[in-house]
């Protein structure tokens, strides 16, 4: 008779205690210039329903943001590692407080394409729910502060509304 108590209190603390991916917290957080940031706000991915082809993603901290893009090319982003390089459309800006600092190729509408810095965006798990990954990345110099960016140690684990 003792034993049922027990395996029932087992069996619920274990579902209570089970994590469940459906409830995670979403988190982009990094090192700019060397100092810790984790974005509190904004975070955001393309949802999977807008199908893999291009994938972008975001978030802020007080003062700063981060943007994300990246081009398959008319092919699925996959897990793997996407290095800025001239051609593709791979970026990322980080802006502080009214300055963007960019990095990787850009293309507009009726300006010309860029390549500014290098840099790295690698996806590690991708599906319905979740996009997960690392990067880096050091930005080309602003013209408007003349400085370069450096962002290192970059993660992101982002649910896909």
């Amino acid at each position: 008779m003792k034993i049922v108590p027990f395996i029932l209190s087992t069996a619920f603390f274990m579902m209570s205690c089970k994590k469940s991916s459906d409830n995670f917290t979403s988190y982009i957080k990094g090192k700019l210039g060397g100092v810790a940031f984790e974005c509190n706000s904004g975070i955001w991915a393309t949802s999977e329903g807008a199908g893999d082809k291009i994938i972008s993603f975001r978030g802020d901290w007080p003062a700063h943001s981060i943007r994300f893009y990246l081009d398959g090319q008319g092919s699925d982003i996959t897990t793997g590692s996407y290095n800025f390089q001239t051609g593709i459309e791979r970026n990322a800006v980080v802006y502080e407080n009214n300055d963007g600092y960019s990095a990787g190729y850009f293309c507009g509408f009726a300006v010309p394409c860029t390549f500014y810095g290098s840099g790295r965006i690698t996806i590690v798990e991708l599906n319905k729910k979740y996009i997960k990954g690392s990067f880096e990345f050091v930005t080309g110099v602003s013209p408007s502060t003349l400085i370069s960016k450096t962002v290192s140690e970059g993660e992101f684990y982002i649910k896909r509304n």
